[in-house]
């Protein structure tokens, strides 16, 4: 502040020889720029007057100076050392009667610094940063400090980083007042400040800060670059960062548009951004089945927790489903799932709505217990189970050739039919097939015996059959009722044919009458036969 004053009142050497410019200038470069607790203290007391000190270079001269210490081991530069505790010098160094004694309390950690500069106003930390960047500090140093920084001045961010924060020492390096910062004017700055580069935490990180932009309504610039970021390492996200509440007046409870512009930034992207070392991943010059399987079990896995929604359309859904290309799923498991869960919750949709949203599963990918479950879930339309069932046939009847074509090869059908080796390996040891086989086998033989054992007993009882009716038929003038009624001495009633045959009889004489009188026919014995009924 005096270097500034200095500079405005124009107190030069013309005026008076060791004048005040030049002894602060003087004090500036030998004792300011040679400490890192005076750096950080002159670059935040710049704030009210970063015009006159960038015209100075203060904040340039500051800036290269801190850089220059991260670089270097901090131990070297003899600061005071009650400035980070009695026993430790800023490098993490053990210091005994102000001796470096040369043994490490924190060698491997290089985050001392991340608090001090986190004291900053977003401008000032901006152009540190730069600055430390064109210096060539490491970028996960930078994303480091960058993220520390974030943290503090964004509370929320706190709640979806699984309870990291900065680390505070037991002794405060200043007794400094935070920046008043904007956080709007954060987010985007610090968007613009993160490495292209790409990590677990990191991309925790990048969803977090997603968050917190949707909630102070970001610009839409700011909002598509960090969805591209997260696009571009979406493999390495979890479940519950992608669970990203709908803070807009939209009816339904997740942003979902948000996660399928992410995925679509995903499939799009080109895998140029390598990853924080030390990592296990290298530049790849294209997508790799790994990362897409990745993407597709955790997409299956986000649908089937936003299938609850009630609010939910089936186009959403589908548009979700398809966002990742089929072949990137091995199995329909996953997708099956969140669809049947998305059914339950929505047992209102017709049966042509049910239909098109299960045309997105490729049942032939199912596995065994999932078309077993499909066949039988009344939730799913008819024609959709008769395909599962189509489907479920087709694969058992694929396995059990193999499987006879594996252990049995001599009743095997001859053909140029071959199961791999690999794929030999896969059905012997599958849900153990080679006893489902047997099984299979020993019950096709049981219904065999059992039905010619059943042809047997239709031929005895159609001949039983038979042997009922002749005795039928045989016995059938012994067992008559008219018969059985004589034989017991009953006086069977005239039915109203024979009276009127009597009558008939009375009036005179036919032809036939004496013919009939003296023969009487079988056919009368029979009607009357039936008369006690």
């Amino acid at each position: 502040m005096v270097y500034c004053a200095a500079d405005y009142l124009e107190m030069t050497d013309e005026y008076g020889e060791g004048n005040l410019l030049s002894k602060s200038e003087s004090f500036f470069h030998r004792n300011i720029l040679r400490n890192w607790k005076d750096c950080i203290l002159a670059l935040q007391s710049c704030e009210p007057v970063v015009s006159r000190a960038d015209k100075l270079q203060i904040i340039s001269k500051c800036s290269n100076a801190l850089s220059m210490m991260v670089c270097t081991d901090p131990s070297l530069f003899g600061w005071p050392m009650m400035m980070y505790g009695s026993l430790q010098s800023p490098g993490g160094s053990i210091l005994w009667n102000g001796i470096n004694t040369g043994a490490r309390i924190r060698s491997s950690e290089s985050d001392w610094w991340f608090e001090d500069i986190s004291y900053l106003s977003v401008g000032l930390f901006e152009r540190l940063i730069r600055t430390m960047e064109a210096r060539g500090i490491r970028p996960e140093n930078l994303a480091g400090a960058i993220m520390y920084y974030a943290r503090t001045y964004l509370p929320g961010l706190g709640r979806w980083q699984g309870g990291q924060s900065g680390k505070t020492r037991a002794v405060a390096s200043f007794s400094m007042i935070p920046a008043a910062v904007d956080q709007t004017v954060l987010v985007e700055s610090i968007e613009k400040l993160l490495p292209q580069k790409k990590g677990k935490s990191f991309c925790r990180f990048l969803l977090g800060l997603l968050r917190v932009a949707l909630i102070l309504g970001i610009n839409n610039t700011c909002q598509e670059s960090l969805e591209r970021r997260i696009g571009m390492q979406l493999e390495l996200a979890t479940l519950d960062g992608l669970l990203i509440p709908n803070y807009s007046d939209s009816d339904t409870l997740y942003n979902t548009d948000c996660v399928e512009r992410i995925i679509h930034y995903f499939v799009s992207s080109e895998p140029k951004v390598t990853s924080f070392s030390p990592s296990s991943f290298d530049l790849q010059t294209s997508p790799s089945p790994g990362p897409l399987r990745k993407v597709a079990k955790l997409i299956d896995e986000y649908i089937a927790e936003v299938a609850c929604d009630v609010n939910l359309k089936p186009g959403k859904i589908r548009s979700l489903a398809e966002a990742i290309s089929e072949s990137s799923r091995t199995l329909h498991d996953g997708l099956y799932r969140a669809l049947d869960i998305y059914l339950k919750a929505h047992p209102w949709l017709s049966e042509r709505e049910k239909e098109q949203l299960c045309n997105v599963i490729d049942f032939q990918k199912l596995s065994i217990d999932a078309c077993a479950h499909a066949s039988q879930n009344e939730r799913l339309p008819l024609r959709v189970i008769l395909q599962v069932l189509f489907v479920e046939q087709m694969q058992l009847r694929t396995a059990l050739t193999g499987c006879l074509q594996v252990f049995d090869p001599e009743s095997a059908p001859a053909g140029p039919f071959t199961v791999p080796s690999d794929m030999a390996g896969q059905i012997v040891q599958r849900d153990g097939w080679v006893t489902i086989v047997r099984e299979n086998q020993v019950l096709k033989v049981d219904m065999e015996r059992m039905r010619s054992r059943v042809g047997e007993l239709e031929e005895e009882f159609s001949k039983i059959k038979q042997e009922m009716k002749r005795v039928t038929k045989s016995h059938s003038s012994l067992s008559s009722p008219r018969f059985v009624a004589r034989r017991m001495g009953c006086k069977l009633l005239p039915r109203s044919s024979d009276t009127q045959a009597d009558v008939m009889e009375s009036t005179g004489p036919t032809p036939r009458t004496s013919t009939e009188q003296a023969r009487p026919s079988s056919q009368s014995r029979h009607r009357k036969s039936f008369s006690l009924f």
